[in-house]
C-alpha cells in the first residue's frame, strides 16, 4: 500500500508544472475517481511532507502548489470543517509569502483565522490575523509599484 501511495505521489507531483495550476482540478478529480477517502487523506498528508520539505528548501512555489493540492483534495472528501484545514491554510499562507505571492497568502491567512475561530483556537486565531495583516500591506505595496 505505501509502495502503491509513493508511486501515485510520485506521479501526480510531476504530473503538472509548479507554475501551472489550470489543470489542478482534473488532477484531482482523477484521484477522487480512483482512491476513497481514507486514502486520499493518507495522498493529502503526503504532499503536505512534500510541501514542508520544499519550503525547507527554499522551493517555496513549489510548496505552495502542494498545499494547494491537499487543500483541494480535503475539500473534496469533505474535510473543509476539520482544523488540519484550518493549519494547511495557515501553512499555505507562508509558503505563498515566501514565493513572492503576497494578496494570495494574505486571502490564504484571513481564511485560515477565519477557520481557527470556528474551532476555538484564538492563539492560531490572532496569528493568522497578523499575517493577514502583514501580507496584505505587502501586497498593497507591490500593487502601487
Amino acid at each position: 500500500m505505501k509502495l502503491k501511495l509513493s508511486l501515485t505521489l510520485l506521479t501526480f507531483s510531476f504530473s503538472l508544472s509548479a507554475y501551472d495550476l489550470k489543470e489542478t482540478g482534473e488532477d484531482i478529480s482523477s484521484l477522487l475517481e480512483s482512491y476513497d477517502k481514507s486514502t486520499l487523506t493518507e495522498i493529502s498528508n503526503e504532499l503536505i511532507k512534500m510541501a514542508s520539505k520544499e519550503e525547507n528548501i527554499g522551493e517555496f512555489d513549489l510548496a505552495s502548489v502542494h498545499y494547494k493540492r491537499a487543500l483541494k483534495i480535503r475539500e473534496s472528501i469533505g474535510l473543509r470543517s476539520h482544523k488540519s484545514y484550518a493549519s494547511i491554510l495557515y501553512l499555505s499562507s507562508g509558503a505563498q509569502f515566501q514565493a513572492g505571492q503576497s494578496c494570495e497568502a494574505s486571502i490564504s491567512a484571513r481564511e485560515a483565522s477565519i477557520e481557527f475561530a470556528k474551532h476555538g483556537l484564538v492563539k492560531y486565531q490572532e496569528k493568522a490575523l497578523i499575517d493577514h495583516e502583514a501580507y496584505g500591506k505587502v501586497c498593497s505595496l507591490v500593487a502601487l509599484n
